[in-house]
């Protein structure tokens, strides 16, 4: 085989075609672009410049721009017209002057076959910031030239280029440049050019970040380049037998990887450019979580993708060592998700790190499934005390409150509780109320000396939700008219404590729920000054002003209080 001879190209003939070539492309219908490129320019650093016409008659009325350009020629090879992008290197010095002239630069390289004389354009639009960028570049680096890409130009496409270059340029004042680092930003955007094309990536395209100030004047800052995009939503996807489950997913990508997060539980991996990937499992956090991952992996290894619309994550799964029996672990699941509904744990229930899950799973199947009793201490000779109110510790970390009623456990807060349990307190001595005061057998004549009350009443909150079967909803239904009378006095103890757990937890829901407690109790009592007090230190605590008439009336409140000597008003006050 002979060995094809390197054929040498004279500079000048290579400059010469080289601006033929962008002649050429310049001189293309709707011609609303007129050259002014010598292949022999003389000039500083700029081999020239386009003229930009609104319409195909070139005079002054349809004239819009002047575009400056630089054009290089080179010789290769390669094939290289079939590439979308090459690289080309620019001397430092040539930078400096397109950056003080002001203007940018719309730099074009064309390369040559020295073979049979095949040639492509590329282009590159380097605007102010641009420029500033690679002179930063230089001087960190210390060299007197940088490389950079460039673009593929096709023909016919050139008048769009320059238009989204006198675009750039206007809006990249080089006197704003300068001044930027002086000027108070309070707001920042990215814009992207060329996001249309099908070439386009954001992890390799320029972002251009503007500032914007107080008098909304737009600043141009920097460049940027997006090393990674994030994405966090929700989607509910149709899985097998047209099953509906609403999945959390959070999807992460950068050039070269692209990561989906299920539920915080399930991630796949995927390399962008093999397609090969692979996935793995984390520490079960929720029941819900776990078993929507492994459904959602059970329905890939069966479809080979994912059920999701806003996505699409393509590529081979290495899936070989996946535990046989996936659809058994999901039948578990199902099954252990069932049981803990039943005593209250829901599906979202986030289970600490440090627990030890096998064994805590196993033990609720094993009590509450198979109604093995006798592993709780509860449990006197065999028996226990019907609508005991029972505190279990079922792990270091979880504990359930629960009643036993007609041989079974139900959730203590749950709805059947309610439908089945009484809380009263006696009319005429309200001071003194057992915790455990909860009746399941209701007198006939219990209007007479009984007040209904909600069954949490003698409960703290801060201790019930340290219950993982706590529901704060069903808690708040059982202060409702059907379960609560609202003029009881122990209502006004129990707004204290849900205000004592929001100045703990910070929690809205339960201030206003306080609120909401006050405000029906003085809608019944409406001379109650300690309920008004309430009123207004909860109105202080949301960062409401109090208005003078509620400000006159906390005055006369402690008017009295001092006059009948009544402490707790005067604490309340």
């Amino acid at each position: 085989m002979v060995a094809k001879k390197d054929i040498k190209m004279d500079t000048t003939i290579i400059e010469h075609i080289a601006c033929l070539e962008i002649n050429d492309l310049i001189l293309q219908p709707p011609f609303h672009l007129i050259s002014n490129i010598q292949w022999n320019d003389k000039g500083l650093s700029f081999d020239g410049e386009i003229e930009v016409y609104s319409q195909k008659k070139i005079e002054k009325l349809n004239f819009i721009k002047r575009i400056p350009v630089q054009v290089k020629g080179t010789t290769t090879y390669k094939k290289i017209h079939k590439k979308a992008k090459i690289r080309h290197s620019i001397n430092k010095k040539y930078i400096e002057v397109y950056y003080k002239d002001g203007n940018g630069v719309l730099y074009f390289v064309v390369t040559i076959n020295p073979t049979d004389y095949s040639k492509q354009a590329y282009y590159r639009i380097l605007a102010p910031l641009d420029l500033k960028s690679l002179l930063y570049q230089l001087e960190s680096s210390g060299n007197n030239s940088i490389t950079v890409p460039f673009k593929k130009l096709e023909k016919g496409t050139l008048e769009s280029k320059c238009k989204t270059f006198i675009n750039l340029v206007e809006k990249q004042p080089k006197r704003y440049i300068e001044a930027s680092k002086e000027m108070e930003i309070i707001n920042h955007k990215l814009s992207f050019v060329d996001i249309k094309e099908d070439t386009f990536n954001f992890f390799e395209e320029t972002a251009y970040v503007y500032g914007s100030t107080i008098d909304n004047l737009e600043i141009p800052l920097e460049v940027a380049r997006i090393q990674e995009i994030r994405k966090g939503t929700n989607e509910v996807v149709i899985v097998n037998d047209d099953e509906e489950i609403n999945v959390s997913y959070k999807l992460s990508e950068t050039g070269e990887k692209l990561k989906v997060v299920i539920e915080d539980t399930l991630t796949f991996e995927i390399n962008k450019e093999t397609k090969k990937g692979n996935f793995h499992f984390g520490k079960l956090r929720t029941l819900g979580s776990y078993l929507k991952s492994l459904i959602l992996l059970s329905y890939y290894i069966e479809h080979g993708n994912l059920p999701f619309r806003s996505i699409q994550l393509n590529g081979k799964l290495d899936h070989k060592n996946v535990v046989q029996g996936i659809e058994e672990d999901i039948n578990w699941f199902k099954e252990l998700m069932g049981i803990c509904n039943q005593i209250g744990i829901s599906e979202n229930y986030i289970f600490n790190d440090e627990d030890n899950l096998p064994s805590l799973f196993n033990g609720i199947i094993d009590i509450f499934k198979n109604e093995r009793y006798e592993l709780l201490d509860l449990f006197k000779n065999g028996k226990m005390e019907n609508t005991m109110l029972c505190n279990i510790k079922l792990s270091d970390y979880v504990k359930v409150k629960l009643m036993y009623l007609d041989n079974k456990f139900v959730n203590f807060y749950g709805a059947e509780a309610l439908s089945k349990i009484g809380g009263f307190i006696p009319k005429t001595d309200q001071k003194h109320i057992n915790k455990n005061d909860i009746h399941d057998n209701i007198p006939d004549n219990w209007e007479e000396d009984y007040q209904k009350v909600s069954i949490y009443i003698t409960q703290n909150v801060e201790e019930m939700v340290e219950d993982a079967n706590y529901d704060f909803e069903i808690v708040r239904l059982s202060y409702t008219d059907g379960y609560h009378e609202i003029r009881a006095s122990q209502t006004i103890n129990a707004s204290l404590d849900f205000i004592s757990y929001y100045d703990i937890s910070n929690e809205d829901e339960y201030l206003n729920f306080a609120l909401d407690l006050n405000q029906r109790y003085l809608a019944k009592v409406p001379k109650d000054d300690i309920a008004k007090v309430n009123t207004y230190l909860i109105k202080l605590k949301q960062n409401r002003e109090l208005t003078n008439e509620e400000q006159d009336n906390i005055l006369d409140i402690q008017e009295r209080a001092e006059k009948e000597a009544n402490g707790s008003l005067r604490f309340a006050c």
